[in-house]
Order: C-alpha cells, then sequence, then structure tokens
C-alpha cells in the first residue's frame, strides 16, 4: 500500500565533495535502493559522500511502510565540508492528490538544480539534485 510512496535523491558534485548530514523523517523509512524491505537508519543514510565530478545515484531513499496508510515525509542536508550548502525537504503523503519537495536554507556560494519527479499522487520518484560551488574571489 505505502510502498507506492517514494522519493530517491541522484546527486551530482560537479566541483566539490557532498556529504550527507542531518537526515529525519517524520514519516516513513529510509531504505537502501531498490529494494524497499531493506531499511537504513538515519545514522546509516548520514556520512555518505558524492566525491568532485561524482553522481551518488539514489544516495537518500525513502517510502511509505508497507501495510501502512501512511506515506513519507523528511528532509537531509548536503555539506561541503564543514559548510552547509542546502537542505532537501519531501513530502509524499498517502492519500493526497499532490507531493511536494522543496530546497531551502541554500548557500549563495553554491548554485543547487533539483530536476525530475511527479507532483501527482503515488510516487515523487526520482530527483536530481546538482550542485555547483560558485568561484567566489
Amino acid at each position: 500500500m505505502a510502498y507506492a510512496q517514494w522519493v530517491s535523491y541522484t546527486v551530482i558534485a560537479d566541483n566539490c565533495n557532498l556529504q550527507v548530514k542531518n537526515a529525519e523523517h517524520s514519516w516513513g523509512k529510509f531504505y537502501k535502493y531498490d529494494n524497499k524491505d531493506d531499511e537504513l537508519s538515519p545514522e546509516e543514510v548520514n556520512g555518505q559522500v558524492v566525491e568532485i565530478g561524482q553522481e551518488g545515484f539514489n544516495i537518500v531513499s525513502s517510502c511509505g511502510r508497507s501495510d501502512s496508510a501512511s506515506g513519507t515525509q523528511g528532509s537531509f542536508d548536503l555539506f561541503d565540508g564543514s559548510t552547509k550548502v542546502v537542505t532537501l525537504v519531501w513530502d509524499c503523503p498517502w492519500g493526497s492528490k499532490s507531493n511536494s519537495w522543496s530546497q531551502t536554507g541554500q548557500n549563495r556560494n553554491y548554485v543547487v538544480s533539483v530536476t525530475g519527479g511527479s507532483m501527482n499522487s503515488g510516487a515523487i520518484g526520482v530527483l536530481t539534485v546538482e550542485v555547483i560551488k560558485k568561484h567566489v574571489s
């Protein structure tokens, strides 16, 4: 039932190293993509690194719980070293006609682009996050 509500983030680090921190969910669970039964704790999601020029395919994935009338809602931060780049937030509710996701607290020294996904009911699907560090003099 609620496995139909899911989101998975692919992260592209163009010219900086990125690390996942502060992963949390208020509904649903994290899982190892592509197996929704392989649950991950927030601690297992945190600390994952995408190195310069690399793609972290489906590095953060979350879904509703099996046989539960709940979707998934949560967030995580991307850091470049000790610098917070952005907070990524999603809401993929069960029984709703719409999904949402956003980026908040974006550091102005970075360009962050989020593409893909579906705002209609059901899964958000795969979102691709591309991060470029601006050359600041």
